[in-house]
């Protein structure tokens, strides 16, 4: 699935980002390498996301949301 389809409270670990280089060595700095858990903590206006990683929080336009390629993740707080 994609982050544009997760909806507030979900958590979802990234798996792939399908973005040009540049960005995705920019969601690479961030933080929103595949491998991390992000917790979804907002729902944007023509989906886009903001998304919680630690005590960051990052809002991720669609563009961005449908190309981020997610597995959810079970059991996790996102305290």
């Amino acid at each position: 699935m994609d982050l544009a389809e997760g909806t507030p409270g979900d958590a979802a670990r990234a798996v792939r980002i399908d973005l040009d280089t540049a960005m995705r060595r920019r969601c690479r700095g961030l933080g929103l390498a595949p491998g991390s858990v992000t917790h979804v903590t907002h729902r944007g206006g023509l989906g886009g996301r903001e998304v919680g990683l630690g005590t960051d929080r990052f809002a991720l336009d669609s563009w961005a949301c449908v190309r981020r390629y997610v597995s959810p993740v079970q059991g996790l707080d996102p305290a």
